[in-house]
């Protein structure tokens, strides 16, 4: 029996290989690190920045030439407790979300719930909600360690 991904866990997985097999080195950007780390992902992903703030934190927002919006959020510490993005593209996810927990990501990917158009990762060390199809992607990811305690996850969209 042949196993069938949904199209957007396939393009998710089919896209992370791609990026990680095209790597020279690991990503020192994303998810866990520090805010000076915005501007590695600003450049690598060729976008405009822009900064706002929230209640109790700010987020970098990259605008990448296709149009899509990835949101980094940085806590008071100035460390990336969650990203997100929607748009017509899918962002570079080993970028976004950084070598250690985009590896989480690939080694939750079998264990985890895929269904139509979405992938859903719960573990505690990093939640991740994917959805979309081709030119409406959106996502967020987050490490629930991470959140400060005023912030609400419906803020990270």
């Amino acid at each position: 029996m042949k196993s069938t991904l949904a199209p957007l866990a396939a393009a998710l997985v089919l896209g992370a290989g791609l990026l990680l097999g095209s790597a020279y080195a690991p990503a020192r950007a994303g998810l866990g690190r520090s805010v000076a780390s915005v501007s590695a992902d600003r450049a690598k992903m060729k976008g405009q920045l822009r900064a706002r703030t929230g209640v109790g934190y700010t987020v970098q927002v990259i605008t990448l030439p296709s149009g899509t919006i990835v949101k980094e959020f940085v806590s008071p510490a100035g460390i990336i407790f969650a990203v997100s993005w929607r748009g017509p593209t899918m962002p570079n996810l080993a970028q976004t979300l950084g070598s250690q927990y985009f590896s989480k990501l690939k080694a939750a990917e079998k264990a985890q719930r895929f269904g139509h158009n979405h992938v859903e990762v719960r573990r505690p060390s990093l939640v991740v909600h994917a959805g979309g199809h081709m030119r409406a992607f959106y996502g967020v990811a987050y490490v629930p360690s991470l959140v400060p305690a005023n912030v609400s996850l419906s803020d990270l969209h």
